[in-house]
This record gives C-alpha cells, structure tokens and sequence, in this order.
C-alpha cells in the first residue's frame, strides 16, 4: 500500500532558502512541498510529524568513512558507524576501500563486501573502490569494479595498511587514466611521500624534539602543496576528474580553486577536525588528534574558515577513521593509529562553529549535502528538498543543546577529540526515505533500512 507522511511546522531549507512550507512524504520520496499558509493541511495527526521550532534540512552525505567491514569490526563496523552517522543527522555514507580486511582492491573483494554488507546499516551508503600501486594493470578487473562504486581512491603516501600501497608519482599517471577512462572521479590523499619519509627518518633521530611536534614537522604544509600541484598537473593533462580529501591548509585551497578556475575539473574536501581543533590541541591531547595530514597552526584553520566563507571549500568529510583504544595509547606517537572518531558529531560541530562565527546556515548547509550529491553523481535521489528526491531529512533545534559524553556514542569504541563538548544545536529526529531511524526521545530504531546507491 502507498504510504504518506506529512513533515509540518518547520523552517525547510529548500533552493530558495528557508520558507515555512510543508513537506508530503510518499512512497519514500518527497511528493509535494506545499506552503503553509496558503494551503492549509487536512491530513490526520497520525500521519504527521510536527518540526514546530525545528530546521529541516536534507540528509547529510558523508562521502569519506571507514567502516572497516567486514574483516575488523572490532574497530567500528558498518552497524555501529551507521547507527552513529545517523545519530548526527547524517544518511549517507561513502565508505572507503581501505581499513576493511582484505582492501576493496579486485572485483572479488567488492562483491564480496557488497553481500556480506546487505541488510547491516542504519543509513543508505555507496562504496568506494581502491586504486593502488598493485592493481592498476589489472585494467579489465578495473573497468568491471567501475559500475559497482562511487569513485576510485589512492594514496600518494604510505597508507598504513598493508594491502593498500600507494601509487608512485609514475603510477599516478595510470590512475587518471582509470578513472578517466571510466567517467570516476579519482579522490586523492595528496601528500608527497618522500618528502614525508626523509623528514620523518629526520626527526625519529631528534630526541630533543618534543615527539608530537616531531610528528607534525614530518608532514608540512609543503609536502600536501607538491602532491596537490603534481595531481593537478596529470589532471589538466588526462581531463580526469578528481577530489582532494582532507585539505588542511589555506594555501592548499588557493593553489586548487586556481587551477579549477583554470578548467581543472577538481573539487576539495575538508574535515570538521582542521576546523575545530589546531596543532596546539593535539600538542596538549596526543593521539587522540593524531590524523594526516596533522593539525595546523591556529593561523591555517582561521585561513580555512576564511576559504570556506569564500566558497572555496566545495564538501566536508568527516574521515571517520576508528580504531581500538590500545592503538592510541602507544609508547611513542609514531606507533599510534592516526585517525579520529567523528562521524557523529561532523554536522554537530560544523553547525555550532558557524553560529558562533556568525556564518550563515544557508552558505554551510550545502557542503554536506548538495555540494556532495551533485559532485558524486547522486544529485537524482539525495541532497536537497525537493518532489521526487529520496525523503531524506534531519529535524534540528538551534534552542537545545547536544552534550557529548560517552554514553551518547553511537560509534564501537568510545573516546573521541569531540568528548565533553557542548554543541549549540541538537538533532531531533533523522528521516531516511521516509522513515524516522533517529529520534532524540527514543533513539535508534532497530530496524536496518540502509541501501546500497
């Protein structure tokens, strides 16, 4: 039987901005967007959520996860990761090829991950597949793997899992021409690996510098510049489209928004880590804000906020990159994993630094959600309010408050940067094809509805 469900009473973030209108749900996609004023509703309450007082926006889309399923689940686990993306208003999610076991790096393992994931996740997800220094002459597996994901992946450094090598400078050349030739964007971990091992063989031999600023020295600013001009040098020359993750410098986003002003076909993602946190915090905290690229100074993260206010940040991504406790707590910061625990919180943080910066919710609001569809090629299902679009949508209060302490983690395992903060908004209830899976009051339903895109 057809099923409706009406959303009254909020404040609905469409393309013309904000407007007072009602949204009709049916069959799981958004039917009709009526404006309250002019046509009241006549609908019973059953089939009607009341957002009095709430924001609603589109889903967010969180196109940089790992979930690491299957093959170390003890680490997070698409159920857990999903259950915490929707806990903070996110349903969808792109999943990356590595930190599972084996690598998304054949049509095998793709296949295999595809089945053993079915019916485990609380959101709607694609995955990405992997191109590394071991697989790109298996170009006929390659061009199969190519309907099934989202994009390609590659490293330019050292990966930190072993069956997930980076592509060399000369490799590089050969990823562009996969992903061109298959119409992939080619997301990109763009730092320059021999700048950072000779600097790190540098610093390990240093033991007067403190450690965990060994660690940021030996991986600068200058090393994401050479990785970053030498890729979007292969991509004017192939026409491949590609998409830096996890930009963290200010000058980084100058040197791409040249070159996309030049006809590069590039976009770039930042975390909400290099918005919110700065080198300082991982000096003080340790590994718990261990990432790569590092933490900046405090001067790069205003420079970011600057970009982004500017409209020089195309998506944000929360690189949800998990990892057991023990992995934290090493004798020495080079040993621990290098990855933060976010998922949950990426829309949460980016909301209350806004508020607080004065940033309009209308100029942030697409990074997470339309700005992504469109460059992903989902822009026919997700990513706005509008009649015939995947009713995906999240109710938020900017009168209540969210408090993150470990008994609202939704992810595995329970430490995060993002612990005992107060967020200035909080999620009421997350909506995924018409089905609230998310609600402040009872929390996550137990049923799990998420498709693979």
């Amino acid at each position: 039987m057809p099923t409706e469900l009406w959303i009254k009473n909020g404040l609905v973030f469409t393309d013309a901005g904000f407007q007072e209108i009602s949204i009709k749900i049916k069959d799981e996609r958004i039917d009709t967007l009526v404006k309250d004023k002019a046509e009241p509703l006549k609908e019973t309450n059953k089939n009607v959520i009341d957002a009095s007082g709430c924001l609603v926006v589109p889903g967010f889309i969180d196109a940089h996860v790992h979930f690491n399923d299957p093959g170390r689940t003890d680490w997070e686990g698409i159920e857990t990761g999903s259950r915490a993306a929707a806990m903070g208003g996110t349903t969808t999610i792109f999943d990356m090829p590595l930190n599972c076991s084996p690598s998304i790096t054949n049509l095998h393992y793709l296949l295999e991950k595809k089945n053993y994931l079915t019916s485990l996740s609380h959101v709607d997800y694609a995955l990405w597949g992997g191109l590394t220094g071991t697989n790109l002459e298996s170009r006929a597996e390659l061009a199969q793997m190519s309907d099934g994901i989202i994009g390609w992946k590659a490293f330019m450094s050292e990966s930190g899992i072993t069956d997930f090598s980076l592509v060399s400078p000369e490799g590089l050349k050969q990823a562009m021409q996969v992903a061109k030739e298959h119409n992939k964007i080619l997301a990109l971990h763009a730092e320059w690996e021999e700048e950072i091992v000779r600097l790190t063989t540098c610093y390990k031999q240093r033991p007067s510098v403190n450690e965990r600023k060994a660690f940021s020295l030996s991986r600068p600013i200058s090393a994401e510049e050479k990785a970053v001009n030498y890729a979007l040098e292969l991509a004017a020359k192939y026409g491949t489209a590609i998409h830096f993750v996890h930009i963290s410098s200010a000058k980084v986003v100058a040197q791409i928004d040249l070159a996309k002003k030049s006809g590069v076909n590039v976009t770039l993602e930042t975390c909400p880590h290099y918005l919110i946190f700065d080198e300082d915090d991982f000096l003080q905290q340790g590994a718990i804000l261990k990432c790569a690229p590092p933490l900046r100074v405090r001067e790069e993260v205003e420079g970011l906020w600057e970009c982004l206010s500017k409209g020089m940040i195309d998506t944000i991504g929360s690189d949800h990159s998990p990892c057991l406790y023990t992995m934290k707590t090493t004798d020495t910061i080079w040993n621990s994993w290098g990855g933060i625990q976010g998922v949950q919180f990426t829309w949460l943080a980016m909301l209350d630094e806004a508020l607080k910066r004065k940033i309009k919710l209308t100029h942030i609001l697409p990074l997470g959600t339309s700005r992504v569809a469109d460059r992903f090629g989902i822009a026919n299902r997700k990513g706005r309010i509008r009649p015939g679009l995947d009713a995906d949508l999240v109710l938020i209060r900017l009168d209540e408050t969210t408090f993150a302490d470990k008994k609202s983690f939704g992810f595995r395992n329970k430490f995060s940067p993002y612990e005992n903060k107060e967020f200035l908004v909080k999620i009421k209830k997350t909506i995924l094809r018409g089905k609230v899976i998310y609600d402040d009051q009872t929390g996550i339903t137990k049923e799990k509805i998420g498709l693979c895109l």
